[in-house]
């Protein structure tokens, strides 16, 4: 049994919603490092994409200058439609079903976005494994983390935020009953 629980987790205790945001920000110098634990960590029905080009489109937020990113696409959503969009730097992407699961690592930047709640529990577990094993790593320093929840209409609102790795694995470290 894992002594952490999904990284959205106060989202879903309050009904807050419908998208769970998971946003982390490392060591400008440890961009490469970050690429390369996310491309270790196993994935399993994630597609992984990487972009080079105008990061305009890129999650980790409209930055308008040239460079690349890696994309973790649920295989449920990932379709020429879905990707054509982000290769010719167009703004609206469309998904063929209404849940989605994405990872993005775009420079020092992690991401991690469930629309309505994600696909499957085994995708969100997946991204919490990745967080866990991510903030374990003595490779990178977390300077910046956050959970959210939003979109589609609804204002954000913040559920988590810290600025170390000890504060985020405390917050996803699971809380015994005082009962």
């Amino acid at each position: 049994m894992s002594k952490y629980q999904n990284w959205f987790w106060e989202i879903q205790e309050s009904g807050q919603g419908p998208h769970y945001y998971f946003n982390a920000t490392f060591a400008l110098s440890d961009a490469e490092c970050l690429v390369n634990l996310v491309r270790q960590h196993s994935l399993s029905g994630f597609v992984h994409c990487q972009f080079v080009g105008n990061l305009i489109n890129a999650p980790c937020g409209g930055c308008n200058y040239q460079g690349a990113y890696d994309l973790y696409i649920d295989e449920y959503n990932y379709s020429e439609d879905f990707i054509s969009p982000l290769e010719s730097g167009k703004h609206k992407i469309t998904c063929p079903h209404s849940q989605l699961n994405i990872i993005s690592v775009c420079g020092n930047e992690l991401g991690i976005e469930c629309s309505y709640g994600g696909i499957t529990s085994t995708h969100n577990e997946i991204g919490t494994s990745l967080i866990v094993a991510i903030a374990q790593s003595p490779k990178v320093t977390l300077v910046h983390w956050q959970v959210n929840s939003g979109g589609e209409g609804y204002d954000p609102v913040g559920f988590g935020i810290g600025r170390s790795a000890t504060e985020l694995l405390a917050h996803l470290q699971i809380k015994k009953p005082l009962y």
